[in-house]
């Protein structure tokens, strides 16, 4: 179990110490997981005065949560289940699970203030290479059973031509770094065309490349991205289109395909993003942060300990 408040010293001779052994011992993970956690917690705003104080620390919700995602769970019962059978000496009080729910719902903004803080320490902001995709969001498809999906108020029925398919649900927009790593996303109804969701994903950038896929092609917005940003958005071009790509072009961009593939595959395959299990809006937008902080969290762990950025699913299977 590891002390209240970590300091950074501590975290990376941790990490030292799990480096030097032959194998990660999987109670060493734990500890480094949960002091990262615990450190971040002590830096934020302590309660003062009269009423209640929480039965279950901040801390406990977001380890239970980074759990939950880190380890592949679909729900609180399957991790609750899990902690029984092989976490319990890591917490002294787990709440039930409406009780958990609750919990992470009100601690959404704590797990998007997490990932901002992993985002600073894998030094994203000094990266001057974004790459930007879309990947869809289902709550239905075409031979889901009647009824399905029907929770949400915000989805819309889309089409993802990559895959083929046609479903209701949303999308989820990403600009990520070129090692994979979240920088900002977005999720959005799965009607609107790529192309409308540059503004809220590009709002922030500056003086960077980005390179997408041919659904982001808008010459209106390119210039304007380049002369208000610096933002300097290079895409496909389509067959039609009177300027090819040129060789270099088309090099840069299939460079970084295979980075999307893998991104997508390890927020899908193992952290099941398009099968959440949600069934309300909130629901689902609950979930998503909390893979996208456990994805964040996974490649930090990754950093820590010297081992490929991207190699997440091995560390708790």
């Amino acid at each position: 179990m590891s002390i209240s408040a970590p300091n950074q010293a501590y975290i990376d001779n941790l990490a030292s110490s799990i480096r030097q052994g032959e194998k990660i011992k999987f109670a060493q993970l734990c500890e480094l997981l949960f002091a990262i956690i615990d450190a971040f917690c002590a830096t934020l705003p302590q309660r003062r005065g009269r009423g209640r104080h929480k039965t279950y620390s901040d801390s406990t919700i977001l380890k239970i949560d980074m759990l939950m995602h880190l380890t592949g769970k679909t729900g609180e019962t399957e991790i609750l289940r899990e902690i029984e059978r092989h976490y319990r000496d890591y917490f002294e009080q787990v709440p039930d699970q409406s009780r958990l729910w609750h919990r992470i719902h009100e601690a959404l903004p704590l797990l998007e203030r997490l990932r901002r803080t992993l985002r600073e320490q894998l030094g994203v902001a000094y990266e001057d290479l974004r790459v930007l995709d879309s990947m869809p969001i289902p709550v239905a498809v075409p031979t889901s059973r009647p009824g399905r999906g029907n929770g949400f108020d915000l989805a819309d029925g889309g089409y993802c031509a990559s895959k083929k398919l046609k479903y209701r649900g949303f999308k989820l927009g990403m600009l990520m770094t070129t090692h994979g790593i979240p920088d900002t996303y977005d999720l959005f109804s799965a009607r609107p065309h790529d192309v409308n969701l540059l503004t809220d994903l590009l709002d922030e950038a500056a003086d960077i490349l980005v390179l997408g896929d041919k659904g982001f092609i808008s010459k209106p917005k390119r210039a304007q991205l380049e002369c208000q940003q610096g933002v300097v958005l290079l895409t496909y071009r389509r067959k039609n289109q009177k300027c090819p790509n040129t060789p270099l072009e088309k090099w840069v961009l299939r460079q970084f395909r295979q980075l999307i593939e893998t991104v997508f595959s390890q927020l899908d395959g193992h952290m099941h993003i398009q099968h959440t299990g949600a069934k309300t809006d909130i629901g689902l937008c609950k979930r998503v942060i909390g893979i996208l902080t456990a994805f964040t969290m996974a490649i930090y762990l990754n950093f820590l300990l010297g081992r490929p950025l991207l190699a997440i699913k091995a560390l708790f299977a």
